[in-house]
């Protein structure tokens, strides 16, 4: 098939040196590959059956066994496209290029640690309000980066989060003399009340004003930023002291371990997580301290994973089946080994300067009780309008968006955090997002549509009638026969019933996997059901 055929009388009149050619190959994945190509070019000139019933009459007179097409693959194959550098402010760009040449990774390994960053450090102090509505958002992000071990990851993440912990160690030394006076002002006023209550010289007027005294003492507690080995509880009581924010970011990724109840006797508890993505009120409560009340939490993840824990993540009932899974967005880097170099650029003095002090300066901006909202001029609402009816149209059935549309429901309010979080970056708060902003959010919101494609085709969100094709699938495998009856195979399917198969071996058939022939059975003349295998699964 040197040359293009153009015409039905064309194909049909070469077809049967066609597929001599085919059948000389030795080689079952060419033979296979070549008679799909064959097929292809059959079908859009709607000649399908001819074509077939020539190539495998042809087979039978070269007395070869029949011919086959390529079996598709239950696993999406997934082109991913590359982090669009020019939607992040200049400051963000310089650095995050200079990082990832410096480290040896692609930028892709470095985006959502970049903005996982930036996160944490507005989160709780503003929200970002839907154009043409009174919704807003909050501006804490869920983020996973996948990549192998071996790949770089503690390097990237040291050198985005470094500033930091410099701030938050600047930040306690400054507190240090705050806190010890506020500890011993509150055990003063506690051993004065304990004082007031006992004895002969017991005072309620003087307890009563203890008591006061002692709730209306303002807490100082440590500044902290961030934690990782913790359980949900202790996450709540640290989110308590830090004005109800915190940030989970973590280049070993042992969360999803904890989550799932791994130290727990399997018990999971992702309640907070839930509830702190929407600064949503959360209680615990406690037997032996006192209970818990957070009422607008905000927690920030910052996740960077290998692929084991995150395929089991993905497959967790409870993560996917109450929405955790859908709160992320995800990176899929592809690896630098093999082409990496003994020595590297450094990383330059000004870009790393000037990312610091832009980390230090969002970090310093003040929390108010009420949080400040961020709002889109004119143009920038209406080019995020225009981004919604892009995610609206698809979701609609047989769109793109359709196989995850869990995920796909939170992709604009995704993208409107984004933009809420690019605009403190440069401007303040009192300022409108501009309409260049809003185009950066939606290229990141675009970038991360196309790596949630591989995070959700691995199979987490099959249909049933996916699983159960699997299953047959995995059946057919262990079978290694070219053909079986049918009833022998309901025999291996034990997890199915007979009428829960017809759907599952239709989309066999469908994918090319498995031929279904009806003969006539020896015994009594009556039909029987063979199911042929395509040789190329063994």
């Amino acid at each position: 098939m040197n040359k293009p055929i153009v015409t039905k009388e064309q194909l049909l009149l070469k077809a049967p040196d066609l597929v001599g050619n085919i059948l000389l190959r030795r080689d079952l994945k060419e033979r296979e590959t070549l008679y799909t190509g064959m097929m292809n070019q059959a079908r859009e000139l709607g000649i399908e059956k001819q074509i077939r019933e020539i190539a495998q009459q042809t087979a039978r007179d070269y007395n070869e066994p029949e011919l086959w097409e390529l079996p598709e693959s239950f696993e999406k194959s997934i082109p991913l496209q590359s982090f669009p550098l020019s939607s992040l402010p200049p400051v963000l760009g310089e650095y995050l290029k200079a990082v990832s040449e410096n480290v040896q990774v692609y930028p892709e390994m470095c985006v959502l640690p970049l903005l996982s960053v930036l996160s944490l450090c507005v989160q709780g102090k503003y929200e970002v309000q839907f154009p043409n509505s009174q919704h807003t958002e909050p501006l804490n992000l869920y983020t996973v980066t996948v990549a192998k071990p071996g790949e770089r990851k503690s390097g990237v993440f040291r050198a985005f989060t470094a500033p930091l912990w410099d701030y938050q160690k600047a930040e306690n030394e400054r507190r240090q003399p705050l806190i010890s006076e506020y500890r011993a002002q509150k055990k003063f006023l506690e051993n004065q009340l304990d004082k007031s209550t006992k004895g002969n010289n017991a005072n309620p007027q003087r307890a009563k004003e203890l008591s006061q005294e002692l709730d209306e003492l303002e807490p100082v507690h440590r500044l902290t930023l961030n934690v990782t080995d913790c359980t949900p509880e202790a996450l709540t009581a640290e989110m308590s002291k830090n004005n109800e924010c915190m940030g989970i970011l973590d280049d070993e990724c042992g969360l999803f371990d904890q989550l799932s109840g791994l130290y727990s006797g399997g018990i999971s508890n992702i309640d907070i997580f839930l509830k702190a993505y929407d600064k949503s009120p959360y209680t615990v409560i406690r037997r032996t301290k006192e209970n818990l009340y957070l009422e607008k939490p905000v927690l920030t993840l910052g996740l960077m994973a290998q692929s084991e824990p995150f395929e089991k993540a993905m497959h967790n009932p409870q993560f996917v089946g109450r929405g955790l899974i859908q709160r992320f967005l995800f990176a899929f880097p592809e690896s630098r080994q093999g082409e990496r170099k003994q020595s590297s650029p450094p990383v330059p003095e000004s870009a790393k300067y000037s990312y610091a002090e832009l980390v230090t300066r969002l970090l310093s901006l003040k929390s108010a009780e009420n949080p400040y909202i961020l709002r889109f001029n004119r143009q920038a609402a209406l080019y995020m309008s225009d981004y919604f009816d892009n995610i609206e149209q698809g979701l609609k059935p047989e769109g793109r968006l359709e196989f995850m549309a869990e995920w796909s429901n939170k992709l604009y309010a995704k993208c409107i955090r984004i933009a809420g979080i690019l605009h403190l970056c440069q401007h303040s708060h009192d300022e409108p997002i501009d309409e260049q902003t809003a185009q950066r959010a939606v290229n990141v919101a675009m970038w991360a549509e196309n790596h949630a494609y591989k995070a959700f085709s691995g199979g987490a969100f099959d249909t049933q009638e996916v699983r159960d094709a699997k299953y047959i699938f995995s059946k057919l495998k262990g079978i290694n026969k070219e053909a079986v009856s049918k009833r022998e195979l309901l025999r291996k399917c034990q997890a199915l019933k007979a009428d829960e198969c017809e759907e599952p071996l239709e989309l066999l058939e469908d994918m090319r996997i498995i031929k279904r022939d009806v003969t006539e059975s020896s015994e009594r003349g009556r039909p029987k059901e063979i199911i042929k295998i395509n040789p190329i699964i063994f």
